[in-house]
């Protein structure tokens, strides 16, 4: 362990917000507050401006794989899986797993991580119900592969986990039994590092051979190239992480040092232009929705790992309409991402209790 004298460490405190990231390999979206987690050697860096600006998170640890989940920051470093607190950034709780050899990639639902070993080729599960006391099960003892980035799929009740090596495959596993099988035996790709999951059950891998991005439907039927190559900022692209709130995919580039942030679609994050007449806002413990267009308006409501919770499609009139979520049968949770799409294509994402004049 290296030991920092006072005078060095309050220097660096007062320098904070002049760091940049070095040696990075994970990037993890925080949609309650709006900000991005980068791993900074075995620090950990917060930006909430793409990258032109960075602090601290407190004194967190991060190597490898992060998830943002139930109100806390889960992170691999150096075999160690640590819960922070979102808020205070304090360290809540931490566990070894015995025999690890190379903690890596990281999925998470609810109450739940799925951890990859790259060396041993083993999936891990912890309890994370309680952080400070968190709890591991094997999940798949060997998958027969190098694992590596893992995202849950909880619809389907899945995790998929992307491999290392050449021509590397993607592993479908049933978190209830544990079985698995190769959902695309070859990608064609070399050294498959992250994944995540966007707003519509889409799957984004990132791969250093070619440096690429790849999305894939859900049942992984349609495949296409949305990122590719130094001209985009992709080097070594290690892990990655899809912002549902803002529609814009965070890539930890291991390669040149230095995140790259890329969007898709047209999320507004409820900033509307003055001309506009469609309005998407929380009043009291109502959603007020309002367009001069009468039609379909599309509602989705993500969890913190930007997980579909609950889906709808009403039609309203050409008219405000206070719409309680009691009429739509659903649980009001406030770190949730509420993902609107009005009758006239604008999509807004807005928070449970968030305002605007």
């Amino acid at each position: 362990m290296k030991f920092i004298s006072l005078a060095l460490a309050l220097f660096i405190a007062a320098a904070a917000s002049a760091q940049t990231p070095g040696n990075i390999e994970a990037a993890e979206y925080d949609p309650t507050q709006d900000r991005w987690f980068i791993s900074n050697n075995t620090s950990l860096l917060v930006t909430d401006d793409a990258g032109a600006t960075y602090t601290y998170f407190g004194s967190a640890t991060a190597t490898h794989g992060m998830e943002v989940v139930d109100g806390h920051l889960f992170a691999i470093g150096n075999n160690v899986v640590r819960a922070y607190d979102l808020e205070s950034a304090g360290l809540v709780g931490s566990v070894s797993i015995p025999g690890a050899g190379f903690l890596n990639g990281m999925g998470s639902r609810s109450g739940e991580l799925v951890v990859s070993d790259f060396a041993t080729g083993k999936l891990h599960r912890i309890d994370i119900t309680d952080p400070s006391n968190m709890v591991v099960e094997m999940l798949v003892a060997a998958t027969g592969t190098t694992p590596n980035g893992v995202v849950i799929d909880e619809a389907n009740n899945r995790a998929l986990v992307v491999n290392w090596g050449n021509n590397a495959s993607i592993l479908d596993v049933d978190l209830t039994t544990g079985e698995f099988s190769q959902v695309v035996p070859n990608t064609g790709l070399g050294n498959l590092d992250g994944i995540d999951m966007d707003g519509f059950g889409q799957f984004y891998v990132s791969s250093w051979s070619p440096a690429r991005i790849t999305r894939y439907s859900n049942d992984f039927s349609v495949v296409e190239t949305v990122v590719q190559g130094a001209g985009s900022g992709l080097s070594n692209p290690a892990d990655i992480s899809y912002a549902v709130a803002t529609d814009t995919l965070g890539v930890a580039n291991s390669g040149n040092g230095t995140p790259s942030f890329h969007g898709f679609g047209s999320t507004s994050g409820l900033i509307l232009p003055e001309s506009s007449s469609e309005a998407v806002q929380w009043q009291a413990n109502a959603l007020m929705l309002q367009s001069p267009v009468s039609g379909a308006w599309s509602i989705q409501v993500f969890n913190t790992a930007g997980q579909l919770r609950e889906e709808a499609s009403i039609q309203l009139p050409a008219a405000p309409v206070h719409l309680a979520p009691e009429r739509l049968g659903w649980a009001v949770h406030a770190h949730d991402i509420w993902r609107i799409q009005a009758p006239s294509g604008q999509t807004f994402a807005v928070r449970p209790g968030q305002h605007r004049p």
